[in-house]
């Protein structure tokens, strides 16, 4: 009798099993997603949308979540530009300076030329005033999530400054913001794909913008909110660039990351750092004797490779950082971001540098010459990026910015879904947003991980 009643239970619940298995079965699996709103899902410029994005509210939530006592958002932009102002300054006299570094006698960072002060560095005298700097985008890079999953990608905030015609000062907030749940990979970032691609779908102009305001804020699904401290330092990745154009002086972009250091008290401070891939030009001269020259052609021959895709949005270099600038042009009479100039004037009496290129570009079977190599990779300084455009060799266009500087413009707002919205560059439009989108959707689909992007 027990094992006929044994025999019945597990009959039974074998049955049951494969009935909730059936069910199971039946649940069709999510369909795949085939197309998203680039102005809803990568970048937002819509007024209506970035009106609760001031910049005091950032300030303010950097110094709240850093634990930092007795610091106010006035003294934390007051040290930030004072940076670019020799010491003692106009602000904060123990913070970092422009002539913290001399070589030769010259201000420098780096080992590299730098200018000091700057005409921006009197910024640092005032605090600012409630709606000088005001926001004109929020930008989503899941793109730049690496295959591991260690961080889960940046999520840009721009603001502008209110300025005089041909003036400009744009702020590049870019946090690299940390996954929560580092050994799942990926996995652990899925999260925020998912609401960055559910955007597309939230109709309501209040509700997007609550989704927004939380998810930089507040933080969504267990993730930390992107405007924290954390996800502005050298350590994680992420940190802000400025583009400074002033009555003086053409485009110069600098690079700052956020230190919070403690001892027997503790100090938060924006601190200045080299800018991604920007090279001194000079380094591109062949029979160049200045030092470091030879350790950086060494490293530039080795990303031929890397500029040789022939893809627009996935040729890339790594230029070390001990090779590169803190200022994207510290020369009143020359182009330090131009590459080509040093190469071309210097490869005739002094060709070893451009064979070897070359050879590099023969052994991985390109049809690129050495000079299309040196134009790809003005590209990647983020000069070039904004300024150079047209034809890289291969089939491959580098697309065109707005007005020759910008990919994204406060000057002269369109018509959007909400009503005026900031322009967007065709590169940002037609090429890049493009690419990273699909970047999404191929994770989200497939779990795919993230590919090269511009």
């Amino acid at each position: 009798m027990r094992i006929a009643a044994l025999s019945t239970a597990i009959v039974l619940t074998l049955v049951a099993a494969t009935g909730v298995s059936r069910r199971h079965a039946a649940s069709p699996p999510a369909p795949p997603i085939t197309q998203l709103d680039p102005r809803r899902s990568m970048v937002i410029t819509d007024l209506a949308l970035l009106e609760g994005f001031t910049f005091q509210r950032v300030l303010d939530q950097l110094i709240a979540r850093s634990g930092v006592p007795n610091i106010t958002s006035a003294q934390l932009f007051r040290q930030w530009f004072d940076t670019q102002n020799p010491k003692p300054g106009l602000a904060d006299p123990g913070g970092p300076h422009c002539d913290d570094f001399m070589t030769d006698g010259s201000p420098s960072f780096n080992g590299f030329p730098r200018r000091c002060p700057t005409l921006e560095g009197a910024l640092a005298a005032t605090p600012f005033t409630s709606g000088e700097y005001f926001p004109i985008a929020l930008v989503n890079r899941f793109d730049q999530a690496p295959a591991d999953g260690s961080n889960c990608g940046q999520f840009r905030l721009i603001f502008a400054r209110t300025m005089p015609f041909a003036q400009r000062l744009h702020i590049i907030m870019e946090p690299v913001l940390r996954n929560p749940n580092p050994a799942t990979g990926l996995a652990g970032c899925r999260a925020v794909a998912q609401f960055w691609a559910g955007l597309t779908n939230v109709d309501p102009l209040a509700d997007r913008r609550a989704r927004l305001e939380s998810f930089f804020f507040d933080g969504i699904a267990g993730m930390p909110p992107v405007i924290d401290p954390d996800n502005f330092t050298a350590a994680s990745g992420g940190g802000i660039r400025t583009t400074q154009q002033g009555a003086d002086h053409r485009p110069r972009n600098y690079q700052f990351r956020l230190t919070k250091v403690c001892s027997t008290a503790c100090s938060l401070r924006m601190t200045p750092d080299v800018l991604q891939n920007m090279p001194i030009a000079r380094l591109f001269d062949s029979s160049s004797t200045m030092p470091g020259a030879q350790a950086f052609q060494d490293a530039f021959v080795e990303q031929v490779p890397n500029l040789a895709v022939r893809d627009v949005n996935e040729y890339f270099m790594e230029i070390p950082r001990a090779l590169l600038l803190a200022e994207s042009n510290p020369f009143d009479n020359e182009a330090a971001f131009i590459y080509g100039t040093p190469f071309d004037g210097s490869k005739v009496a002094s060709p070893g540098f451009r064979n070897r290129i070359q050879e590099k570009l023969t052994a991985i079977g390109s049809t690129l010459t050495p000079e299309q190599i040196v134009d790809r990779a003005d590209t990647q300084n983020c000069i070039g990026c904004h300024a150079v455009s047209g034809p890289m060799g291969e089939g491959v266009e580098f697309p065109r910015s707005l007005d020759i500087l910008q990919h994204v413009t406060e000057d002269a707002p369109e018509a959007g879904e909400l009503g005026q919205r900031y322009r967007i560059s065709p590169a940002m439009q037609d090429v890049f947003i493009p690419h990273r989108m699909k970047i999404l959707m191929d994770f989200l689909n497939t779990g795919k991980a993230p590919v090269r992007s511009q």
